[in-house]
């Protein structure tokens, strides 16, 4: 499944399955990835889920309303920047809330009455749905990635999945780069992630190359990966670049400390702003073996996506595919 309209993963803490069938259908009309998750995997779900953006939580997840606030308090600890909506029992009165478990009343960001599905729509847009990426930046991002990830890897196939928005921290595999992006809308930072090994096996063969340990391979195509995608961005959406410096001159440059933590693979951009996910991945036609490359854009610093000019986009890449046919002419 590969559609320009990101989707959001949020698990699903439910333990009627009739229940959660509801929701994965509810799910489905709102671009939304329902994961539901028994009590007794749920360490091992948020270990294997590094790109979610909130959690369902059922008030008597795991039997009783005391079992699910412990799971809310365990939530709180591990993934603490994950919103998490609570699912309250029909006809429940505004006074009843004061019969929760604390845990239940303090952690969950909002919360929906199950027989009024307006409610539910509601938190999700106050807590999941509140931001937008244009469908043609979105479509525009994947198209010029796969583009350099296919002149880099010539023998490969290269796919996107369903882009994604991330509110997890989380960092994905072993390597993992940084630049930093800034146009006339937007200021933030492209990240690429990808795991060591599987990447490894997928490089053409080179002498005197120890599979074991020489790493500086793939530090040095994800940093040229890097590198292509980050110019790409730029000159199709940079716009007028005298413009863009103005704008920046013009403005109080704010930066934000980035923090990283390798014991809890923690990568934080100093804000709460959603991050725009996209994996790639690249498989060998011959033996099979796939490596996933994933993407995100944060724009942690600034963000106007109404100073997003589709047209001139457009334009940028109408003249970046002439010339890598061969077919514009320079005068």
């Amino acid at each position: 499944m590969n559609t320009n309209k990101p989707i959001s993963k949020i698990l699903l803490l439910e333990n009627e399955p009739a229940r959660a069938e509801a929701l994965a259908q509810f799910g489905d009309a709102h671009h939304l990835a329902i994961v539901p998750v028994r009590r007794d995997a749920l360490a091992a779900a948020l270990r294997t889920h590094y790109d979610l953006a909130g959690v369902l939580l059922g008030e008597d997840y795991g039997g009783s309303r005391e079992a699910a606030a412990a799971v809310a308090l365990a939530l709180e600890a591990e993934r603490p920047e994950l919103p998490v909506v609570l699912r309250r029992a029909p006809c429940e009165t505004a006074g009843a809330s004061a019969e929760l478990p604390e845990a239940l009343r303090r952690v969950p960001r909002a919360s929906w009455i199950e027989d009024d599905p307006q409610t539910l729509r509601a938190a999700l847009d106050a807590q999941v749905f509140s931001h937008e990426y244009p469908d043609p930046l979105v479509d525009g991002i994947a198209d010029m990635t796969l583009g350099r990830l296919r002149s880099l890897f010539p023998d490969l196939e290269a796919s996107w999945d369903t882009p994604e928005i991330v509110r997890d921290r989380i960092i994905f595999g072993e390597v993992l780069t940084l630049i930093p992006i800034e146009t006339a809308w937007c200021r933030g930072w492209l990240l690429m992630q990808t795991e060591e090994m599987p990447l490894l096996e997928l490089l053409p063969q080179r002498a005197g190359r120890d599979e074991a340990h020489d790493f500086r391979d793939v530090n040095g195509v994800l940093a040229e990966l890097t590198n292509l995608v980050w110019g790409a961005f730029r000159n199709r959406y940079l716009g007028n670049a005298r413009a863009a410096d103005e704008a920046g001159r013009g403005r109080a440059q704010v930066q934000v400390p980035l923090l990283i933590n390798h014991r809890r693979r923690y990568l934080s951009f100093g804000s709460d702003n959603l991050q725009l996910c996209i994996k790639y991945r690249l498989t060998c036609p011959k033996t099979g073996r796939e490596v996933v490359v994933d993407q995100r854009f944060v724009f942690s610093l600034g963000w106007s996506p109404e100073g997003f000019d589709e047209t001139a986009a457009q334009a940028a890449a109408a003249a970046e595919e002439e010339q890598a046919s061969g077919e514009l002419e320079l005068f």
